[in-house]
């Protein structure tokens, strides 16, 4: 799995947006790259385990990447090496994406939620185990609701309404999805959480969210620290529980495969597996069990935060990209500006 993103506008207003590539791919092997769409511009983009999403200012949805398991949407086809149209929603105007690690969730400005890919653990919510290779609409579950944002993890999957409700679906083997000893969820589910919330993600085997009062709430797996609760805390760890700890309100979290960032307004903490440098505390942490801010952002304007299966990245008021990955252990800059 390479990433599970949420929400990420990737460009300012320019005449032409690029979108930029890291890692194996068709356009380039190993190495930075970039490219541009015809005709139109991208405005939204989700990565998979090993896919990815674009949605256009025209409001299509275009896919490629892997799809073994029909996680484009665009039927039997093996892969596509570049982007690709998704036709049966032509007639759509896509809002948001999220890309699973082998599935994908769509929503439509004008409230339709569609899925495809693996459904091995019903993360696609249509109330069966069958895989599709087309997209699916899922029938309505937030009595309409506005859906402001979308999340996809390993067989899970989460949407948030814009008055605050959160619905979750999927594997819920080790509580990743908030609801106790069910083994899973076949159709969305609405969390009881008692408050509006504002943000979610959904991780390899963790979830977590933000409430509109700042306060971080995360369940699941819980080795390696994944989750920050404190030790007290672990044994109910099926639940959704506050993090403790951290200083001001959280805004954002992005879940990993193994760690957790959470942003606030004056700061970034992670917490978890950093094995591969992944928290951005230096060489010698590979796991930290509770929230510790990253001193090189502390106080510093940070716009957006995501994260892959072992790296991390966040976006700065300024536009600049900053990346913690694989053998980088402390954060550092991006020779490129947005």
């Amino acid at each position: 799995m390479r990433s599970y993103s949420e929400r990420a506008t990737i460009m300012p207003e320019k005449s032409r947006r690029a979108i930029f590539t890291f890692g194996k791919s068709s356009f380039a092997d190993n190495v930075p790259s970039k490219f541009w769409l015809k005709n139109d511009q991208p405005v939204h983009l989700s990565c998979g385990g090993e896919h990815t999403a674009v949605i256009t200012e025209n409001g299509r949805l275009l896919m490629f990447g892997g799809n073994t398991w029909g996680q484009l949407g665009l039927g039997f086809k093996p892969a596509a090496s570049k982007p690709a149209s998704v036709k049966s929603l032509k007639s759509e105007n896509v809002k948001l994406v999220a890309c699973g690690r082998d599935h994908t969730i769509v929503c439509t400005w004008q409230g339709s939620v569609f899925v495809a890919g693996s459904n091995q653990e019903g993360q696609l919510g249509l109330g069966h185990w069958n895989n599709t290779t087309s997209f699916h609409l899922l029938h309505p579950f937030c009595e309409h609701a506005p859906i402001k944002m979308l999340s996809a993890g390993c067989n899970t999957s989460a949407a948030l309404t814009e008055d605050g409700r959160l619905f979750l679906w999927g594997d819920n083997a080790v509580g990743q999805i908030g609801l106790g000893d069910e083994g899973f969820a076949a159709e969305p589910r609405e969390v009881d959480v008692r408050e509006a919330v504002i943000w979610v993600s959904c991780g390899y085997h963790h979830s977590a969210f933000v409430t509109v009062d700042g306060d971080l709430y995360t369940f699941g797996e819980s080795a390696n620290g994944r989750l920050g609760l404190q030790v007290e805390q672990l044994a109910n760890h099926r639940v959704p529980q506050r993090v403790q700890g951290i200083l001001g309100r959280v805004i954002q979290v992005c879940c990993g495969g193994e760690h957790t960032v959470a942003l606030t307004e004056e700061n970034v903490y992670t917490f978890g597996r950093g094995q591969y440098g992944q928290l951005g505390h230096g060489t010698f942490l590979f796991e930290v069990d509770l929230p510790k801010p990253l001193e090189h952002f502390c106080n510093s304007s940070i716009k957006h935060i995501a994260c892959g299966e072992n790296h991390t990245a966040v976006i700065t008021s300024k536009q600049l990209f900053k990346l913690i990955v694989v053998k980088i252990v402390l954060p550092v800059f991006l020779s490129m500006y947005f």
